[in-house]
């Protein structure tokens, strides 16, 4: 077969031989987040230049994690970094130095146990050794050495419970992903994440399940199709979806004064609208049909010298927004 070579500028992008094994496990997106991940150096990743949804992205990065090709940076060290001085930094106990621009990806895993280590452990914990005959089940496989290794350590050494286990492995068994190894990599992810009780793991699939079918809604009441998403628009889909969970209806009526003011479907004009509703304490969409038609009682017959606060909060907004498309 012929062979090819990578064709580099002036920077490249290093990736960790532990890749190759993990190739035919790798799904497409896993790859993307790679790739980006890769060429970020560190810094923040743009889901869209690859395609990805945020929710997508995450979900890959996390297989990543797991299986030790990339690794997560705190806020916290990533502030440090940023604050300190440009000074000569002390020389890091490396075996090599590697040039600037390249970004390597170390390779973490749980540790293996010996078959005598195993047995041990079976033995002596009966509540573990009925966890593996309940995990063979929810994958409905028999287990190699190898499988069961990854159930006793995702138990022993990550101190997850049985009905957290059970629970990611029917998660994944769901994405026809099933691979002990696969979940292996995905535990430790979501325990570097502070995942680490049955509730929490609920609560995230939760949250990521409700930000993917979200979207899909959004992107059809906006006309936006299959093209990639904004960083704006990401996030204000999130706080939308997740951290302030409007009702959909609530969404669609914020999109309609939109549409009656601006004439066009703009995410950050309905952004603005929702953010004032829920500063007004407005929750539901009968709410906001409520407020409405109290505001245009006030200006069908407005007292004299009064001053419409609300009148004057869309006046404002349109404008803004007309400035803007002129520009």
């Amino acid at each position: 077969m012929k062979a090819y070579r990578l064709k580099y500028g002036p920077e490249k992008i290093e990736l960790p031989r532990e890749l190759i094994a993990a190739l035919s496990e790798i799904s497409e997106n896993e790859l993307k987040a790679l790739l980006l991940s890769a060429a970020a150096e560190g810094g923040e990743t743009d889901p869209a230049a690859a395609g990805l949804t945020p929710a997508e992205f995450e979900e890959a990065a996390g297989f990543l994690r797991g299986a030790g090709l990339i690794q997560g940076r705190s806020r916290s060290s990533a502030r440090a970094a940023e604050k300190k001085p440009s000074a000569p930094a002390e020389p890091e106990t490396r075996p090599e130095e590697k040039p600037a621009g390249v970004r390597v990806l170390t390779s973490e895993r749980l540790p293996d146990y010996t078959s005598a280590e195993i047995r041990e452990l079976l033995a002596k914990n009966n509540v573990l050794s009925s966890l593996v005959d309940a995990c063979e089940q929810t994958l409905g496989q028999t287990f190699n050495p190898t499988e069961i290794n990854g159930i006793v350590a995702m138990h022993d050494t990550l101190g997850l419970d049985g009905g957290f286990i059970l629970t990611l492995l029917a998660h994944c068994a769901e994405r026809d992903k099933r691979n002990v190894r696969y979940a292996e990599r995905m535990a430790c992810s979501l325990v570097e994440q502070g995942v680490t009780t049955l509730p929490a793991l609920e609560a995230e699939f939760a949250r990521r399940a409700k930000l993917s079918s979200a979207e899909g809604r959004l992107r059809r009441l906006f006309g936006m199709g299959e093209r990639a998403l904004t960083k704006k628009e990401q996030a204000c889909f999130a706080v939308w979806t997740v951290e302030r969970e409007y009702p959909f209806d609530l969404i669609e009526e914020a999109y309609e004064v939109t549409v009656n003011n601006t004439r066009s479907p703009g995410v950050a004009y309905t952004d603005k609208v929702l953010d004032r509703w829920w500063t007004e304490g407005i929750r539901t969409a009968e709410e906001a049909r409520a407020a409405d038609g109290k505001k245009k009682k006030k200006q069908a017959a407005p007292a004299a010298g009064s001053f419409d606060t609300d009148e004057f909060f869309e006046d404002a907004l349109n404008r803004s927004f007309a400035a803007k498309k002129k520009k």
